[in-house]
């Protein structure tokens, strides 16, 4: 069973961000169940965890990082998108710049992973903060511009991505799911 987590303060906005994600997931058949960034997580229930994005004047879900500390101790798969990449970062270290960005640019994969075939492809950005420096626990895998916009933690599974796969590259997140 996978956790769809949504960061979403306002039940509409997960309408374009969480359903999206469980749409892909329940068409490869896989289950999947939705919980809020309010709650305590017990993510030691679930096989794997995506953290998905909200709208991009929605912060409240970095005033419940407490609620994500339990996920260094979490031995599954981890895909933070957007809002779950910025928890990510600074759950292992990072650290956030401004950095808007709305709209379709080109990512430039810098390592072989799992997730995305190599060479550049567009993805589509909503963000108000990214990551423009690695600490020393994240390893960057793809960047644009100036910003590290996919990220994987170094010796876990988790991944980030700054862009919304679930709208442009949804086999990023089938590809998660599936990952053994």
């Amino acid at each position: 069973m996978i956790l769809v987590v949504s960061t979403c303060r306002l039940p509409l906005s997960e309408e374009e961000f969480v359903r999206p994600v469980v749409e892909v997931l329940r068409g490869r058949g896989l289950s999947c169940e939705v919980k809020s960034y309010r709650e305590r997580l017990d993510f030691s229930a679930y096989t794997k965890v995506i953290i998905c994005g909200t709208a991009l004047m929605d912060l409240d879900y970095l005033n419940y990082l407490d609620n994500f500390e339990a996920l260094l101790d979490y031995d599954g798969g981890v895909l933070g998108i957007c809002a779950g990449y910025q928890i990510l970062a600074l759950l292992f270290g990072g650290r956030l710049e401004e950095a808007l960005k709305i709209g379709v640019y080109r990512v430039r994969v810098v390592r072989p992973n799992p997730l995305t075939r190599e060479g550049d492809f567009g993805a589509y950005f909503l963000h108000n903060y990214a990551v423009t420096e690695a600490s020393g626990k994240v390893e960057p895998l793809a960047v644009q511009g100036g910003e590290i916009c996919m990220f994987k933690v170094l010796g876990r599974e988790f991944y980030a991505t700054s862009f919304h796969p679930e709208v442009q590259n949804r086999d990023i997140i089938e590809k998660f799911a599936l990952l053994e």
